[in-house]
């Protein structure tokens, strides 16, 4: 069954995803996943959650850039005067200048781009980009462009998925025909369209859960990020099950540690 119809049913402020043997469970307010499997509901890890423990240089040298960016702003407004400089940071974050700040405004722009994405799986065209706000238009126009290049043919959007084996779930991005095939698609937004290396273990994860959940498996996986000017590159996934299964298991390795150790 097509994603396309949505056949989750939703209640009590949860979606219900229903596969043959099992379900998952996912709940907005707490971002949290359960897995319904013999009668039992347990908790599942997300997969972005997984993603947690690896290193990510990348993320320290934008939140160092952030903090750095936010001073200098407002040192030229003359509002860091007579400021202790180890407080800087907590003025920076006061006036929402700060990581914090850059973190949210990242999250505005990843849902405007899912929201082209379902608006182009439901109407078969691309959106209108002026429709969008000014901040995201050059996101949106860099998906819009990825799409009609590759002529994506969507089968299955924003579609949760999970693992009753491996006690995690997620939800994907795109399973589309492309010219290539049958292709799992993991989208992401930067300022440069810059993919990074914990998305190709995100995909990976992804599509572990296919089999488990009777989804038709893919031949390809494809990660493509979207840039503020409206450009876009792409990535041919390059981790395999194993990966991913790798860093679950030190995710849950690391979480017992943690226990332990408080």
């Amino acid at each position: 069954m097509s994603a396309l119809s949505r056949p989750y049913a939703e209640r009590d402020g949860s979606e219900i995803q229903h596969y043959e043997t099992f379900s998952v469970e996912y709940r907005d307010a707490s971002h949290r996943y359960w897995i319904h499997h013999d009668g039992e509901r347990n908790p599942a890890v997300s997969v972005t959650a997984v993603l947690g423990v690896l290193d990510k240089p990348a993320l320290l040298s934008w939140a160092e850039a952030c903090g750095a960016e936010g001073a200098l702003i407002l040192e030229r407004r003359g509002e860091l005067r007579n400021v202790d400089p180890k407080a800087a940071i907590d003025v920076v974050r006061i006036n929402g200048l700060g990581k914090d700040a850059k973190r949210d405004a990242g999250a505005d722009r990843g849902t405007a781009i899912h929201d082209a994405l379902r608006i182009y799986a439901s109407e078969g065209t691309a959106p209108n980009v002026g429709d969008f706000p000014a901040e995201v238009r050059g996101y949106v126009s860099g998906l819009c462009k990825w799409l009609l290049e590759a002529n994506a043919e969507p089968v299955h959007v924003e579609q949760i998925v999970g693992s009753a084996k491996h006690g995690y779930a997620g939800r994907l991005d795109l399973i589309a025909n492309l010219t290539a095939g049958r292709t799992l698609v993991d989208l992401k937004t930067s300022p440069k369209a810059r993919v990074y290396p914990e998305a190709h273990i995100q995909a990976a994860g992804y599509s572990l859960a296919l089999q488990e959940c009777g989804i038709e498996p893919v031949e390809h996986i494809l990660i493509v990020a979207v840039g503020e000017q409206g450009e876009f590159s792409t990535r041919a996934g390059c981790a395999d099950p194993g990966d991913f299964l790798a860093v679950l298991g030190c995710h849950r390795a690391m979480g017992r540690v943690k226990k332990a150790a408080a």
